[in-house]
């Protein structure tokens, strides 16, 4: 985190509009407070496939401390294949069980979820209109 700090900071002082959207923390697996720091920075956090594991408890419970508005969900094919598909070569098809999953641990429907995650992604990528 140190790293990031630094390097955010340093965009900060030259005003470089990356600052306001650093990136994104790939298939976060980190601890809450780590989560929560990177948000302060700008940065989102990536969800994938192991949120659907059944042995991904604690993971669940970090998403579910985080706001849906810096979650985004994140293939990462071929591998990280979200259950029900688990066992086959993960593809983009399957981020649908990602938001089910999300959408469960928030009380919000899938579509829901996958609309505020895209324009999460927009936001990140400044995809623009």
């Amino acid at each position: 985190m140190k790293i990031l700090e630094d390097w955010v900071a340093g965009l900060r002082r030259r005003k470089d509009t990356l600052a306001a959207r650093p990136g994104v923390l790939h298939s976060f697996s980190g601890s809450l407070e780590t989560a929560e720091q990177a948000i302060r920075l700008g940065f989102y956090i990536g969800v994938t496939g192991p949120i659907t594991y059944k042995d991904a408890e604690k993971r669940r419970q970090i998403i579910a401390a985080l706001p849906l508005d810096r979650l985004l969900i994140e293939t990462d094919a071929p591998f990280l294949t979200p259950v029900p598909q688990r066992g086959r070569r993960n593809e983009p098809a399957f981020v649908r069980y990602i938001a089910d999953k999300i959408g469960e641990i928030h009380s919000k429907h899938p579509e829901e979820v996958a609309a505020v995650t895209s324009a999460n992604a927009a936001r990140l990528f400044d995809w623009g209109d």
